[in-house]
Order: structure tokens, then sequence, then C-alpha cells
């Protein structure tokens, strides 16, 4: 071997050795056994797709070919204008652990353009020329699954392996500008990482909407003590076509103003409270979702709400910017759960016919005059009695009084969370549904969203929804120990069949047993049931920032802390945008889709209604990240072309590896 063969020799080498171990310090050897000394011995970068544990040093997206974002040097990511796109770094001390760790992002400089990095002490609400937000990931030790025991076909359709879901899963994102922590305490930044542990941090780029398409470049910096010890090139695609600001796939999430409060202190309807509903309704729409207080009366409701439903308070005089800017909020929902018997929280009261199709009246007009394309409805008895039907003539008489109203009222959509019953049928003309498609309580009458039912009743001018999650059928958005994609899966799901909505039934709540019982959310985030049964993240996909009820877990930030959940269905949602993008511009998009959604709700081949059928939609990051690539290079052929772009070919990987 010649000299110059030898070196070309050696170089491939170290280029294998570098993509087998990821990024390793500046400063020491590159075998990740053996540690020179403490500190982080290894980076390596995933989407934002996968979840990976605190203890998990041997992750299979460290070095598998299939990692979308990362080919063992570089960070590579590609986005529209208008978009947030997010990586996972994740730092591995496999010694006695690192001391002192620092993150920073650089600027991304692109074609004559500038993406901004602002201070990292800003105020992380202050989305004002915000275009990267840096996060940690805080750990919740998951002991045993969700709804052990199981309803609703949970238990037996829960991703596999336990193993996967089992220990110290990563779930609320603490921004850098939080109240620093140590290694068993995760805050803000600086940070320290334990023995043996991994660290991951999540990054968050917003594309502004002028931004030239092209390659744009930066650096990510890590620190320990002050001295700088890994320098990772991060590569950003910027394509040419922008996402708009609407949010096409309808939704909302409910918050319980007494349970938005109850952790940070403050007082329902004080100027401290109205501040602090601000914050969540501008990390909400950041993330594309319709957050949702709906037990307020019209008076309130036109006094403290209608901005978000303008879209005056997405604006930089309020703090604003970023996708939605100036777009409001796209659904309310009037009253939410206060029936049967408190209807006076939204202005239906007294419970007459008169007393209602006089609020109907108030609400419709309301929404006419101001906000016409608000999808609104009146949410009626929450999943009504399905055995005596005792709940289904309260909620068809009072159906009756609004439909029957000659007044504006009567064209208020009626909101019921209950099966396709024909029972209901000419009474409530939004339906949402959940559990498993398909299956037959006992009263022959199918649960969940059946697809040819919902067709059937949206041809006829009705609209049907879903909400929660029920596996094999749709994803689960609430379960922390669940697959990171469930929440991103489901609008494509919507995309594939239709669906007018998704609802969340709440989004705030942390109990034990009552809404009384205290419960640590940082450490406990479950809902108990007898016989020991839990359900991790059930109810909650914030966090709060400061805690009066466990003010040791307060991390200095006057605010919500988002969740990987809510992530991920802002990730789902942008994807529902590409698909909206190609069909305007006349691509099929039907191969695409049916690759992540093979089959969902009742539409699958075998027996849909077995409580152990799995999920045939996909569940790596990876999967989405290729179908989403393949959008992206559709639509801007198309768009720089005029010509249909269904003839790039499907080269990507299929399946669902799981190399260990």
């Amino acid at each position: 071997m010649t000299g110059d063969s030898s070196l070309l020799y050696t170089s491939a080498l170290l280029v294998l050795a570098s993509s087998a171990l990821g990024c390793v310090r500046e400063d020491q050897p590159a075998h990740p056994a053996l540690p020179a000394r403490p500190g982080i011995t290894r980076v390596w970068a995933v989407g934002d797709g996968e979840k990976v544990k605190r203890d998990d040093l041997s992750h299979w997206a460290a070095t598998s070919s299939d990692n979308a974002v990362w080919d063992g040097a570089t960070v590579r990511l590609f986005g529209a204008r208008n978009e947030i796109v997010a990586f996972q770094l994740i730092l591995e001390a496999r010694g006695s652990g690192a001391s002192d760790v620092d993150v920073r992002l650089d600027s991304l400089a692109g074609p004559g353009y500038t993406i901004a990095n602002r201070s990292a002490n800003d105020d992380p609400f202050d989305f004002q020329g915000r275009h990267v937000e840096l996060f940690l990931e805080h750990y919740i030790n998951v002991t045993q699954r969700s709804m052990s025991g199981g309803i609703a076909a949970w238990y037996d359709a829960r991703p596999l392996p336990d193993a996967e879901h089992l220990g110290w899963i990563p779930d609320a994102l603490v921004p850098f500008q939080a109240t620093p922590g140590t290694a068993d305490w995760v805050g803000g930044a600086p940070f320290a990482i334990g023995a043996g542990r991994t660290q991951a941090v999540w990054a968050d780029i917003t594309i502004p909407r002028d931004a030239p398409p092209g390659t744009y470049r930066a650096t990510i910096r890590v620190s320990e003590q002050g001295r700088q010890t890994f320098a990772i090139p991060l590569v950003l695609t910027v394509y040419s076509f922008t996402l708009p600001d609407s949010t096409g796939f309808h939704n909302t999430f409910y918050i319980e103003n007494k349970l938005l409060t109850r952790h940070p202190g403050v007082s329902t309807g004080t100027d401290a409270y109205w501040k602090l509903f601000q914050k969540y309704m501008h990390l909400a729409h950041r993330h594309r979702i319709d957050l949702t207080d709906g037990r307020r009366t019209l008076a309130v409701f036109d006094d403290q709400l209608k901005d978000y439903y303008t879209g005056s308070r997405y604006t930089p005089a309020f703090g604003y910017d970023g996708p939605g800017r100036g777009v409001g909020n796209a659904t309310y929902s009037i009253g939410t759960y206060d029936q049967p018997s408190n209807g006076h929280v939204s202005g239906f009261d007294p419970v007459t016919r008169e007393g209602w199709q006089a609020a109907s009246d108030a609400w419709e007009s309301w929404f006419r005059t101001h906000a016409p394309e608000v999808v609104r409805f009146k949410y009626m008895t929450d999943e009504p009695d399905q055995d005596t039907t005792k709940h289904y003539a309260t909620v068809r008489e009072r159906a009756s009084w609004i439909r029957d109203n000659p007044g504006p009222g009567g064209d208020l959509g009626i909101f019921c969370t209950v099966k396709l019953d024909p029972r209901l049928e000419g009474s409530i003309n939004f339906w949402s549904v959940t559990g498993q498609s398909g299956y037959d309580p006992g009263d022959g009458i199918r649960m969940g969203y059946q697809v040819q039912r919902a067709n059937e009743l949206r041809a006829r001018g009705d609209r049907v929804g879903i909400y929660n999650g029920t596996r094999p059928s749709f994803g689960i958005f609430e379960w922390i120990d669940n697959v990171a994609t469930d929440p991103r899966a489901n609008p494509w799901i919507a995309f594939k069949y239709d669906v007018d909505q998704f609802f969340l039934w709440e989004t705030g709540l942390v109990y034990n047993q009552s809404f009384q019982t205290k419960q640590n959310p940082w450490r406990t985030p479950y809902q108990t049931y007898s016989g020991g049964k839990v359900k991790w993240g059930h109810g909650t996909v914030f966090y709060t920032g400061n805690d009066a009820l466990f003010p040791d877990e307060s991390r200095g930030i006057d605010g919500p802390i988002a969740s990987i959940r809510i992530k991920n269905w802002r990730r789902g949602q942008q994807d529902y945008e590409y698909l909206r993008l190609a069909r305007s511009a006349g691509i099929d998009t039907r191969e695409i889709v049916d690759r992540i959604v093979p089959a969902a709700f009742d539409d699958y081949q075998d027996d849909y209604t077995s409580p152990k059928a799995q999920a045939a939609f996909a569940e790596r990051g990876h999967e989405f990240d290729n179908a989403r690539r393949l959008l992206a290079d559709r639509i801007e052929l198309t768009t720089k072309t005029g010509l249909l772009a269904d003839r790039i070919e499907l080269t990507t990987k299929t399946g669902r590896p799981r190399p260990r």
C-alpha cells in the first residue's frame, strides 16, 4: 500500500468510525466505552419523531442509515417557509457524568439572508424575531404501561416491545431560559448530565416567510465548564413554497380555567390569569392548536377571548410572531362540559326553549359579525349514556330548541361526543367519536369512527370528528409510554379519511383519583384507577413553569412548558399542510399517504374488532420524514415547472425497523 493509498485508507476508516460513533470530544479518543476523562463522550442527533431514554447509550438511531437527520457528522434538515422544523441533539456521558454543559446554535447563514438566533436570555414567550429555541428534555420514570389490564384495546394494542416504553422517558421540554438544574432535576442551561446517562436537547427552528430558498448553514456548539468540546455542522434546505398560516385540520384542545390556575397559583379572572392565559394561547397557536377555554359566557368571551378568534391577539403587538401571525383560531366549542345541568356557564340559561334560543341567537350573531369563518358549535351532554339512553332524550330535546330556532341561532352547530348512533341522527350535526372502531359493546351499535357510516353522515351535511385516541383505530395523543409519532399520525389519518376535527378532552389536568388531590406533574403525571392501573400523561400535555403546589419543581418560567407530544402534533399538522398544498397543485398523494396510513379506523382487511390488533399506521419518525421529503420535492418541482411531479419515485425504505 503506497503512502497516498495508506492515507486514503486511514481517512476512510476515520469517516466510517465517525459515522458509527457520532461526534466525539475534540480533546479525547473516540472510543465510546473508554472515555479518557469525565464529560460528554458522544454527540449525535435524531429527528422529532423519536424518544431517547435517559439511560439509552445504544439507541438504534445513533448509527442507523434510517436516521433522516444525522449522517454521522452533520445535522441535516429541510422545510418550507413559514414552517417550524426540529431535531434532538443527544449528549452521552458514559463515564462519571458531565457538568456545566451548554449548547449554542449560531444564526443560520443562507443565500443573502440570515435566520437569526436571538439571545438565549430573552423572554421565551416573546416570539418576535425568535427563530431558534432550545429546550432540555425532562424525563419521567414510567414504571408500568398505561392502563395495565386495559380498556378499549389499548393495553393489547400498545406499541411494543414494552422495554422500549418503560423507564426514564422524555416528555417535558424545559426552555434554556429556565432556572438551571442538576443531573437529577432538569432545568435550564447550563446543565449537568449524570453518570452513564444521556441528555437530549430539543431545538426548534422557525423558517421565516421571507427566507429565500436555498441552503443555510450553522454550527451547533457544545461546551463544558466554559470550554467548547464539540462543534457539529447543521445544514438546512429551505424550499421555495410557503406553508399557510391557517390550519387545515380543525381542532379544539380544552383547558379548564380552574386547572390552568391551580398549579401556578393565580386566581381565575384576574389580570395575572389573563396574562397567563395569553401565554398558553400563544404557545398553543405556534403548535397549530386551537386551545379552548369553552366555559365562558358571551360577555366574558367578548371581553377577553374575542381577539384570539379575530386574529389580532396573534400579532407582534402582543408579542406573537411566526406561523399563524394575524390568523385567529378556527374552532370554538361553546359550553364545553356544561351539560346537562349547568348551561349558565356559557349563557344557555334558563334551560328552556326560550333561554336556549336566545343564547344561540346571541352566539351565532356574534360570530357572523366578528369572525364568520370560525367553526362554532354548542357542546351538548358529554358522552351521553349509551345503555338506557336517559341522556339521549335530553340531547334530542335541547338540540331541537337550537335547530327549530327561526333566528340566526338555528344555524349554530350541535356537537356531541357520542358514537354514530342512529337514535341521534337529525338532532346533532357534529359528531365526535372515539373507541375501537367497529366494536359492538352489546347493543348492536358499533363504537368508534366507521369510515362508510361517517361518509354517509357527511354526505347529508353533518361533520364527523374524532377525540382523544384509541389504538389500533387511530393514534393516542396523551400517553407518555407511547411512540412519539402517535399525535403526528392523526392528521395523516384525518387527511386520508376526510375527518373533520380532532378534540382533546383536557390539556392541563393533573390529579390522582379526584381533582382535589395534589399531584406532582413533574414526577407522577398520571391518573390512577382502581387496582393500581394508571394512565401516564392522561389529561395533561402542558407542564407549568411555576408551581405553587410544588414550589421545589418551579422552573422559573411564568407560563406553560411544552411536551414532546404537542411538538409531534405540530409536525403532523404541518405535514397536513404539505398534503393540502400537494393536492391543490394537482399532485396525486394517495400512494404517499397509503405508505404512512395503510389503514385506520375500521378500514382493515382482517378482523379490526380484535382487541389484539396492532396499529397499521407508521410509528417511526423517519417514515414520516421520508414521506414529507417526497411531498416537498413534488411540490417544489410542480411549483417551478408547472408540471405534475407524480413521477418522482418512492425510493425510500418502507417498514418500521427497530434495530437494536
